[in-house]
């Protein structure tokens, strides 16, 4: 994993939770930092683990003592997803065992936050291969994703929803399949947010039920992995899912533009099953990454339809 230093990050060499020695920071999102760190007690002294830490930076501030400070107006918002942070990654640690998420070792709060700590896996994210490298050929992203799938398949079996799969939380692993990072955003599939969230990065790989915090579930990743393949297969983002509704609703055209056109070499079936993913009507995508998987490498699905969600149209 690329180093990142973020203006708020703590410094090397804090200690946290009295086991931690903190060094350098592997990156920050819109909701947390992530650091390498090293382990000081035994049975695991000296291993390398990842620590991240809930840090919402629309919501809270960094105090000179380390805390994490809620902004005013943002304490009651902080409370309710920090809570949330926790609660998610309790639920996964339950969980465990599960393949292609990092495995859980602990998770605490100190400094007004929380903090979760996960084994340290060497790789680079898709984002970074497909920045170093171009677009992936088909082929070779077929053959990558397959067993990546079958992995996510096992979390939707399971009714956990990730909810932030875009190309910079998928760690690639050389010949071992994928995983998936940064699943604070992970819940049960019945448990979805009732109120506003802090914007997180890469719009266009939510789709427009999450933004607008309509009802989520298995779909929602679908959409989510269909766009991240959509960037892989294209070295392009797609389009925000609300800038095509807006199309939709005025009569514009479509701006998500079809995969077949920027890769041509795309078989068509598995291109019309990434569009049917990247609908913006739940109902039209692949139930779940086990219908998805059939659709990319096994039985046909319809045409994709450019469509408006009938929760969305206007009364």
């Amino acid at each position: 994993m690329a180093s990142a230093k973020p203006d708020f990050a703590l410094p090397p060499q804090t200690v946290l939770h009295a086991r931690y020695l903190l060094g350098d920071t592997l990156g920050g999102g819109a909701l947390g930092i992530t650091y390498r760190a090293v382990q000081l007690d035994a049975p695991a002294r000296g291993r390398v683990v990842a620590v991240k830490e809930f840090f919402p930076r629309a919501l809270a501030v960094r105090a000179a003592d380390g805390s994490v400070q809620p902004m005013p107006k943002g304490a009651a918002d902080f409370a309710l997803y920090c809570a949330r942070f926790v609660r998610g990654y309790r639920f996964l640690h339950a969980k465990a065992n599960c393949p292609p998420l990092v495995p859980l070792l602990d998770l605490f709060e100190q400094n007004g936050t929380a903090y979760v700590v996960m084994a340290y896996i060497e790789g680079e994210t898709l984002a970074q291969r497909v920045k170093a490298h171009g677009a992936i050929p088909p082929r070779a992203l077929m053959r990558m994703m397959r067993p990546f799938l079958h992995d996510l398949a096992a979390l939707h079996q399971r009714k956990i929803i990730h909810r932030a799969i875009m190309p910079r939380n998928i760690l690639l692993r050389g010949e071992n399949p994928p995983i998936l990072l940064d699943f604070g955003g992970a819940r049960p599939e019945d448990d979805w947010p009732l109120r506003r969230c802090p914007v997180l990065r890469g719009r266009g790989y939510l789709p427009p039920e999450q933004i607008c915090q309509s009802r989520q579930g298995s779909w929602t990743d679908v959409y989510a992995l269909c766009a991240t393949m959509y960037y892989a297969l294209t070295a392009k983002e797609p389009a925000d899912a609300l800038e095509r509704l807006f199309a939709a609703k005025t009569g514009k055209d479509e701006p998500l533009v079809p995969i077949r056109t920027l890769c041509p070499k795309l078989p068509r079936k598995q291109a019309d099953a990434l569009m049917a993913g990247l609908s913006l009507d739940s109902a039209a995508r692949p139930a779940d990454f086990a219908a998805l998987e059939s659709a990319l490498y096994g039985s046909k699905i319809p045409h994709f339809a450019f469509r408006i969600p009938n929760w969305c149209a206007r009364k």
